[in-house]
């Protein structure tokens, strides 16, 4: 899957080795690269709690309904909500989902590529430890699928060896489910999400104003971005093209005002918003979601505008934001002691 992922939001990474000074290094690296480490030096006790909280660690984008005529051969399409994404911005147990698991190969009782070929969620990312010498081992158990990825723990380079793993383990974990989400959607409307040109922009620009989630809104681009503290922003994105259909809606229905309308017209404006149903304000009203807008040239032209949350359809006092998961796992972590 190359381009843009669906979604992305923190997630909780399983540390299993039975040293437990590593497993502390390992919180400290990763913690504050906004990642959640729940460390083992009990390997089997280790594999359980994955196991356990297997069932909850799938990811559900939308409601997926059948359309079209099932008595024809003709076709089948599976309509999806696309902006139903978004929905797990309210359940703060989305940082809980484990992503990746980081395991040492040499463990007393069981070692680390049996435990990884025991973990039951295939989309679970697998990362094995391993010395010098075994590095022939975490390569046969690289090409026979028990693995993702491996590290060498004696490397020099050892820290940074483990952060590149782990990012590339949590996107591949996105990369999987934004696949089935590009499965859904015809052709037509998935070019823009993988024009590499929006990608670097949208990694590039976007995700350097202290971002640390993000959901698909929309099939041209528009995006939902949450900081740690839950506050939320808005990248408005539109094919030039899409902006000459609106056009047309607001010219056949008269309603339309001329200060919109050369706007509009311009491609320097562009109507800003966005809606749970996914449906345009009144004709009348666009006047009110008239923003300057700014153009990229990828695959197409692009017109594209970041809001702030007075843009945004949402129940703002339902989201479940990154420190409140923090604060509450914390609180947790304190009364077990």
């Amino acid at each position: 899957m190359s381009g843009i992922l669906g979604c992305y939001f923190p997630t909780t990474i399983v540390a299993i080795d039975d040293n437990a000074n590593f497993l502390d290094s390992l919180r400290d690296i990763l913690g504050s690269r906004n990642i959640t480490v729940k460390g083992f030096s009990d390997p089997i006790a280790g594999l359980d709690f994955i196991n356990e909280n297997s069932e909850n660690n799938a990811l559900t984008f939308s409601d997926l309904t059948m359309s079209g005529d099932e008595a024809t051969s003709d076709w089948k399409s599976i309509l999806l909500n696309i902006n139903k994404v978004h929905s797990q911005i309210y359940d703060e147990s989305r940082f809980a989902k484990i992503s990746t698991v980081i395991v040492d190969y040499s463990m007393p009782g069981i070692d680390g590529v049996e435990l990884c070929s025991r973990i039951s969620d295939p989309n679970i990312q697998r990362i094995l430890l391993t010395g010098v010498a075994d590095e022939k081992v975490a390569i046969d158990a690289f090409n026979n699928g028990y693995i993702n990825r491996f590290a060498r723990k004696s490397s020099s380079n050892i820290v940074s060896d483990v952060i590149h793993n782990v990012n590339r383990a949590i996107h591949q974990y996105f990369s999987i489910y934004t696949s089935d989400l590009m499965k859904c959607l015809p052709s037509k409307e998935i070019n823009n999400l993988r024009d590499p040109i929006f990608a670097n922009f949208f990694y590039g620009t976007c995700l350097n104003r202290n971002y640390i989630e993000y959901y698909m809104l929309d099939t041209f681009g528009s995006y939902l971005f949450l900081q740690e503290d839950g506050r939320a922003s808005l990248l408005s994105m539109m094919p030039e093209s899409e902006i000459d259909r609106i056009i047309e809606v607001g010219v056949d229905s008269e309603e339309i005002s001329d200060e919109v309308l050369v706007g509009l017209k311009s491609h320097e404006y562009m109507l800003v918003l966005h809606s749970r149903t996914g449906t345009l304000p009144p004709i009348s009203s666009w006047d009110k979601y008239l923003r300057p807008a700014r153009r990229l040239e990828g695959y197409q032209t692009y017109c594209f505008a970041f809001a702030e949350s007075d843009m945004l359809d949402l129940d703002f006092d339902k989201i479940k934001s990154f420190n409140q998961f923090k604060k509450n796992l914390l609180e947790t972590e304190r009364q077990k002691l």
